[in-house]
């Protein structure tokens, strides 16, 4: 059985996508540019034409994966999703006609790109149609500075969506910059640990001191609650080229890997798509990421590694039957059997997947 750990389905982000109305969803876009900045093709790199959170920019999506907007009298664009999107949606139809094609048997959905209950309320009624093919999982707003009414409400969504047999995982569910290793959280994940639920860290995508503390956080949680399943998703968020100056050289993933509840998923190429940063290291099979991998795999094993593909955004970089054959194929350093654990053996045992 093959599980991808990470595929997206989401209705056109054109639309309210469950937020009030079609500029609040535009808004959370637009926030997010910052931090996406040089990680996907822009036409420009220069960062003085990076839109603020709410500066009016008139910032627009075509249907084709891109963002659109105007700043210092220049048209700007970033490829924000692939060019294979129509109306910018992709559809669990879609998804499954992907999977179909190149023999994925199971996907794990990601949250994103939704306001989170209207997302919760999307997911579940995926899961419920496809139930062989999808693996929901859901997001919370468990922001200690909400106080506690607000946990107990967040901790009771939880519960509600974990009632539902097809959510099997939950995806960052704190803002960043919280103390999550401090009794504040202890309820969360006691939750998580009592209900087996796996949670997915997005650990990256920051300044490198942020995202060296934030490792540091999830290790001390992890140790804390060994019954808690912790994947560190996106590659660990922070590949950049050596000249960058918060390049890190992997092993700061080490100690958390290390913990027998810690896994990792591997498989995210999107890491090397802008050619002006990576030049021939851009190029498939991405020697780079596979450098990453056996370092890992030399240290902790391939019992701590998940596939996932970033489905449809992978699209940005190269196709899905290529992302799978780089463990198939190009990961020469595994046996037969050890690619078989990374490609659906570990992510069966964790999520509790049938056959």
């Amino acid at each position: 059985m093959i599980v991808d750990v990470h595929v997206h389905v989401f209705p056109s982000l054109k639309e309210t996508a469950g937020y009030s109305d079609v500029q609040s969803n535009y808004a959370v876009h637009q926030g997010k540019i910052r931090r996406l900045w040089a990680r996907m093709k822009t036409n420009t790199l220069d960062e003085r034409y990076i839109p603020d959170p709410n500066e009016d920019v008139g910032f627009r999506m075509d249907d084709y994966g891109k963002f659109h907007w105007t700043k210092h009298g220049k048209e700007c664009w970033m490829q924000r999703f692939p060019a294979v999107l129509k109306n910018m949606e992709w559809t669990p139809e879609q998804m499954v006609a992907f999977m179909d094609e190149v023999g994925v048997d199971k996907g794990i959905i990601q949250s994103g790109y939704m306001e989170m209950n209207f997302e919760r309320d999307y997911i579940a009624e995926v899961t419920g149609k496809w139930p062989d093919r999808f693996i929901g999982t859901v997001t919370l707003d468990y922001d200690v500075e909400k106080g506690s009414e607000h946990l107990k409400g967040e901790i009771e969504k939880l519960r509600r969506a974990a009632a539902n047999p097809a959510v099997k995982g939950v995806y960052q569910v704190f803002p960043r910059g919280q103390a999550i290793e401090s009794s504040d959280f202890d309820p969360l994940w006691r939750e998580l640990s009592n209900l087996g639920l796996p949670h997915f860290f997005f650990v990256g995508f920051q300044p490198k001191d942020n995202y060296l503390y934030l490792l540091k956080q999830i290790e001390t949680v992890l140790t804390k609650f060994p019954d808690l399943i912790g994947i560190i998703g996106h590659l660990g968020g922070n590949i950049r080229p050596l000249s960058n100056c918060d390049y890190t050289d992997g092993k700061e993933l080490l100690p958390v890997l290390r913990l027998p509840n810690a896994y990792f998923e591997v498989g995210y190429v999107l890491a090397y798509e802008n050619w002006a940063l990576w030049k021939e290291n851009y190029e498939y099979p991405y020697p780079l990421h596979t450098k990453l991998i056996k370092m890992l795999y030399d240290d902790v094993g391939c019992e701590r590694l998940l596939w996932g593909s970033d489905m449809p955004n992978l699209y940005r970089t190269c196709t899905y039957r290529q992302c799978l054959d780089l463990v198939r194929l190009h990961f020469d350093f595994l046996g037969d059997d050890e690619k078989d654990l990374i490609l659906g053996g570990n992510a069966a045992r964790i999520f509790c997947l049938k056959s």
